[in-house]
C-alpha cells in the first residue's frame, strides 16, 4: 500500500497528552527537503470550512481511540459555527431508542435514567458524552441510526434478514452484495477460527442490515427535514468500515438520495507520528485522522461548548434551554450517577475466544484469557458451551445474544460439554470493551 506524506496537519486542540493530525488526502505529497510539517499546518477551522461544503459528512473513527473522537467533537463544534441547521446520526445508538434519546436531550428524563435504558457502547462518558452534550446543549438534534443489536443478531442465527424485515426498527429493504466492500469483510473476519463461508455470509447479511438501517434513519431525516430544498448538514459517527472508501452506509446512503454531496473522514493509527506518514489510500476519503498506536488510553475531555443558538426547528420537542458559556478553565466532565455507570463502558464477557464450528452444536471455548472468568471456573480450550444461564445456545451469535442479557459480576451457570459428558460450571460474568 502507498506511504503518504502528511502535509496538512493539526494538533489536538483538547485537554489531553496525546495529539491527533488531519492529513487531507486530495493535497498529500512529498515534502521538499528541508520543509517542516508545521509549515504546512491545516487547523480544524480549515478543514471544517471544506466539509461544510457537504451534504452529508462521514466521520469515520477507529472505536475506542479517545484522540480520534475528540478530534471529530472538534470539527462537529467547527461545522457547527458554519452550519447551525444540523443533525448528527450515531452508529452507537439504536433505533428503537430514539425516543428515549430526544426526551434525554430534551431534558424530560435524567442522564441516569438514559444510561440505563439507551444501552450505550463501552466508554459512552470517555468517548461520546461530550458530542452528545454539546448536541443537547446546542438544540441538535442526535439520530439512534443504528439497527438493534438483536435483531441485527436474528439475522445470523436465523439465516437471513428476510427474518427481521417489517419490524419497525430495521430498514425496510436491505441488499448484501458480493462486492468490494464483501471482500473487505472477508479481509477484516479473517481472524476467526472456524468461520464457515455459509456463516460469514449470515454475518456480512447482519452487517449490510446496519448499514441500511443507517442509511434510512438519515435519509428518512433529510426528506422530512428539507427548507426550500435543502436539507441541513448530516454528521454521521460510525466506525470506519462503514464510511471508508464510500463504501457500508456511505454507499446506502447515496443509493437513497444520490444528490447528496458527501465527504469522508477516516482514521489511521500510525508508529510515528510526527514522521508524518500514513498508509491509507487517497480514495479512503477526504481526510484521515492519525494518531500514534501507543495512544490507547484513558482521556480526561471537557466539558463541550454550549453556543447560543436557536432551538434546531426540527426537534421533535423543543430544545432544553441553551446552557451558557463556561469559563476559559473548563472542567473535565463529570461522573454521571454511580447506580448508572458502576459498568459504564463494559460489555460482559467470558473471557474466551469462541471458534465458529456450525457442527459442534454450540460455541468451541477457543483460546483462553489468562486469569480470566472461563479459565478460573475450570472451563478449557475445546469444551463446547451448550447453555448459558439456562438458556440453550446453538452458535456464536446465540450465545453472544445471551451473554449482552447478562450483569457483569454476577455468577452464572454455564454447561459444556468435554469428552462425551456434560459438565456444569459456575462462572462469574467478567466484562470487555469490545472493539467494533
Amino acid at each position: 500500500m502507498r506511504r503518504h506524506l502528511a502535509l496538512l496537519l493539526s494538533l489536538f486542540p483538547l485537554a489531553c497528552s496525546t495529539p491527533a493530525h488531519l492529513v487531507s488526502t486530495a493535497k498529500d505529497r512529498a515534502l521538499s527537503d528541508g520543509a517542516a510539517a508545521h509549515d504546512l499546518v491545516m487547523d480544524v477551522g480549515m478543514v471544517a470550512d471544506e466539509l461544510a461544503t457537504a451534504d452529508l459528512v462521514a466521520l469515520g473513527e477507529l472505536h475506542e481511540t479517545p484522540a480520534v473522537h475528540g478530534m471529530h467533537l472538534e470539527l462537529v463544534q467547527a461545522l457547527h459555527e458554519r452550519c447551525p441547521r444540523m443533525v448528527v446520526a450515531l452508529e452507537m445508538f439504536e433505533r428503537d431508542t430514539q425516543t428515549l434519546l430526544l426526551r434525554y436531550l430534551n431534558g424530560f428524563v435524567p442522564e441516569s435514567t438514559f444510561l440505563l435504558q439507551a444501552r450505550a457502547w463501552p466508554h459512552y462518558e470517555r468517548d461520546y458524552r461530550p458530542l452528545v452534550e454539546f448536541c443537547k446543549a446546542n438544540g441538535i438534534v442526535v439520530l439512534a441510526a443504528n439497527a438493534p443489536r438483536k435483531l441485527a443478531a436474528q439475522v445470523v442465527t436465523d439465516g437471513g434478514a428476510q427474518n427481521v424485515l417489517g419490524n419497525r426498527d430495521v430498514a425496510r429493504e436491505t441488499t448484501a452484495p458480493e462486492d468490494d466492500y464483501f471482500e473487505a469483510f472477508r479481509e477484516e473476519m479473517k481472524g476467526h477460527p472456524g468461520l464457515s463461508d455459509a456463516k460469514l455470509h449470515a454475518y456480512y447479511a447482519s452487517q449490510c442490515l446496519k448499514d441500511d438501517t443507517m442509511a434510512e434513519s438519515i435519509t428518512d431525516h433529510l426528506k422530512q427535514s428539507m427548507v426550500a430544498g435543502k436539507p441541513p448538514l448530516c454528521v454521521l459517527v460510525c466506525g470506519k468500515m462503514h464510511s471508508d472508501f464510500g463504501r457500508g452506509t456511505v454507499a446506502r446512503i447515496k443509493s437513497r438520495m444520490p444528490e447528496l454531496k458527501v465527504k469522508v473522514v477516516s482514521a489511521e493509527e500510525v508508529d510515528d507520528l510526527d514522521a508524518g506518514t500514513y498508509t491509507s489510500p487517497r480514495t479512503v476519503g477526504d481526510f484521515v485522522v492519525l494518531v500514534p498506536k501507543t495512544q490507547r488510553e484513558a482521556m480526561v475531555m471537557p466539558m463541550p461548548k454550549a453556543k447560543p443558538t436557536a432551538p434546531n426547528p426540527h426537534d421533535a420537542k423543543p430544545a432544553a434551554p441553551v446552557a451558557t458559556k463556561p469559563a476559559a478553565n473548563v472542567p473535565a466532565v463529570p461522573t454521571p450517577p454511580a447506580a448508572a455507570t458502576d459498568t459504564e463502558g463494559l460489555r460482559p464477557a467470558l473471557g474466551f475466544m469462541p471458534e465458529y464450528n456450525e457442527e459442534a452444536g454450540g460455541v468451541v471455548v477457543g483460546a483462553l484469557r489468562e486469569g480470566g472468568p472461563a479459565e478460573k471456573a475450570g472451563m478449557e480450550q475445546g469444551d463446547v458451551i451448550v447453555m448459558l444461564n439456562g438458556t440453550k445456545v446453538a452458535d456464536v451469535a446465540s450465545y453472544q445474544e445471551v451473554l449482552d442479557e447478562l450483569k457483569i459480576g454476577k455468577q452464572v451457570p454455564v454447561r459444556v460439554k468435554r469428552d462425551g459428558a456434560e459438565v456444569e460450571l459456575q462462572v462469574t460474568v467478567g466484562s470487555r470493551a469490545a472493539r467494533r
